[in-house]
């Protein structure tokens, strides 16, 4: 009886992987489509051919479907970075960045619609908005962590803090792309912009005239890139 059973509740938790899979690749495309605004749970099962009551039962609310994409998104990122030839911890932080413009580039309909809602800014659920945003602020902490063993910053850095202010500077930059004001590539010189000005106070003697070398490099190009992105 057992040796029954056990295939059937394993065929039962495949199916239900399944749904949820096609649940939060509906939402992915949806947002797209549609936006934060007007994405709903209805339409998501629509799109991903089940009922309503299949989305609440697997996932118990919209946010949460929204959290298990965007923690999907952040597992993708963060492997493209893992993979990236950077020469060390402190490069590793700029890859990053290039990094996710490049994404921004290839999907933006999808990171603009994850980033802007009418009703309420960046996410009208604050369930995803944490999701989101916690998740990030983890994976920059841990990157300032690793620069700081690497000796690169020096030993007495807060990385927590750190970790918050490069998410607040990035979450700046990234809200005048999201509205059109700056283009991506704008976006990237501003954001390691603004990382490069960061660390470079809390670079160690060895890294600081690497840091203070590429605010230049980068400063000489902000002021011709503040245009309306095409």
């Amino acid at each position: 009886m057992l040796t029954t059973a056990a295939p059937q509740a394993s065929r039962r938790e495949q199916a239900k992987s399944e749904r949820r899979a096609r649940i939060v690749d509906a939402t992915h495309d949806l947002l797209r489509e549609v936006g934060m605004d007007e994405l709903t749970v209805k339409l998501v099962a629509e799109r991903a051919d089940v009922s309503p009551a299949t989305v609440y039962n697997l996932f118990g609310t919209k946010g949460a479907v929204l959290a298990r994409m965007f923690e999907l998104d952040l597992l993708g990122f963060q492997k493209l970075v893992d993979d990236a030839p950077s020469e060390n911890a402190l490069q590793r932080i700029f890859d990053a960045v290039a990094i996710a413009a490049d994404l921004y580039r290839q999907d933006p309909d999808f990171y603009r619609a994850t980033m802007w809602s009418r009703s309420s800014g960046p996410e009208e659920d604050g369930e995803a908005a944490l999701a989101m945003r916690e998740p990030r602020t983890r994976f920059w902490t841990a990157m300032v962590e690793q620069a700081i063993s690497e000796g690169y910053l020096r030993p007495k850095t807060d990385p927590t803090v750190l970790g918050v202010l490069m998410i607040q500077i990035a979450a700046g930059v990234l809200s005048d792309w999201v509205l059109k004001i700056i283009s991506v590539d704008q976006l990237e010189r501003e954001t390691s912009f603004g990382f490069a000005v960061l660390l470079t106070h809390y670079a160690t003697r060895e890294a600081v005239a690497g840091l203070r070398a590429r605010v230049t490099a980068l400063e000489e190009h902000l002021s011709s890139g503040r245009r309306r992105a095409r």
